[in-house]
């Protein structure tokens, strides 16, 4: 028997065609300029998670599944459930729950669960979860941590240092460093929205997607920036299902969440079923993926506060 609909991550997805498209030259940013990181990123003991790049250059941690491994998983902020390969899973010989219907790029499927004993990222563990099962070959990696195993952390992406530090956010903290941009967000069914994003002037609801490499805007956002699909390059999107959908791929001007100017954004244009799901399919609306957040040299993203810190890079 089919469980509620639950969002699953448009950032495990795939893109089955990479076009080329020509990128401008490295966007200004604002701020002013510091040579530290906020106080509460530089705890005395921080738990460094080393992390490695699949093969579409997406960051991935090391997890253990019931003292094995370890294995390679995706950190999603755009997924709401934490999933795992068929592969690890019948390795594993995990007991198999209900079916449950998710939502994916392509459209809503039923999909088959595990229940897993343990999941351990570092020193933290996380107990009983029941997960959805896909091919590692379309997830790109092993699994990938959803929302029900990040709430109540902080995840700091440390592009520099190539790390991951995960935290927990019990107290709310205050930034200190002065090229450091703090956002506060709103919440729609455990996403981080920030709804007072423009681009090109144009209001957009923007959801930060840790687990895709390309960010992937809706029609209704194409519209409003006036931008022919004539003008842009086709390609199509693959999603863990190993469905494809369908793509205009260009470049839009200036990206600004608060006071954090991301310029050059590349979108891949195309009205994928979670846009629905989130009921942001008629305005413009935004996941934001990670080539567009490696502008900044850190990006920590504090759950239980709402909010992300873009930290500049030094150069700025």
């Amino acid at each position: 028997m089919a469980c509620p609909t639950m969002l699953l991550s448009v950032c495990a997805s795939l893109l089955a065609a990479q076009p080329v498209v020509p990128l401008a030259v490295e966007p200004e940013t604002e701020a002013r300029i510091a040579n530290r990181l906020p106080d509460e990123f530089l705890q005395s003991d921080p738990e460094q998670i080393a992390i490695a790049r699949d093969r579409l250059d997406r960051m991935t941690v090391a997890v253990r599944i019931a003292d094995t491994g370890p294995y390679q998983f995706i950190i999603d902020t755009a997924s709401q459930r934490t999933i795992l390969s068929k592969e690890i899973a019948g390795a594993l010989a995990l007991d198999v729950e209900d079916q449950v219907r998710i939502i994916a790029l392509a459209g809503t499927t039923i999909v088959e669960t595990v229940y897993v004993p343990s999941l351990t990222l570092g020193k933290r563990s996380y107990d009983s979860l029941v997960s959805p099962t896909f091919r590692a070959a379309n997830i790109g990696a092993d699994g990938v941590l959803g929302l029900d195993s990040l709430q109540g952390q902080r995840i700091l992406f440390d592009f520099l240092g190539k790390n991951i530090s995960v935290e927990d956010t019990k107290q709310k903290l205050k930034s200190r460093s002065l090229r450091e941009i703090v956002v506060t967000a709103r919440r729609r069914s455990g996403q981080l929205i920030f709804a007072n994003a423009t681009i090109a002037g144009i209001r957009t609801s923007v959801i930060i997607d840790t687990g895709g490499e390309l960010s992937i805007g809706n029609k209704a956002l194409q519209r409003r920036l006036r931008i022919q699909s004539s003008a842009l390059v086709k390609t199509s999107l693959v999603d863990v299902t190993g469905r494809s959908i369908e793509a205009d791929y260009g470049i839009a001007e200036e990206l600004l969440i608060g006071r954090a100017r991301f310029g050059i954004i590349p979108i891949a244009f195309a009205d994928i079923a979670p846009f629905k799901a989130l009921k942001l399919e008629k305005k413009p609306a935004l996941f934001l993926g990670m080539d567009a957040l490696r502008q900044f040299d850190r990006v920590a993203i504090d759950f239980a506060n709402r909010k992300i810190y873009f930290l500049l890079p030094e150069d700025a």
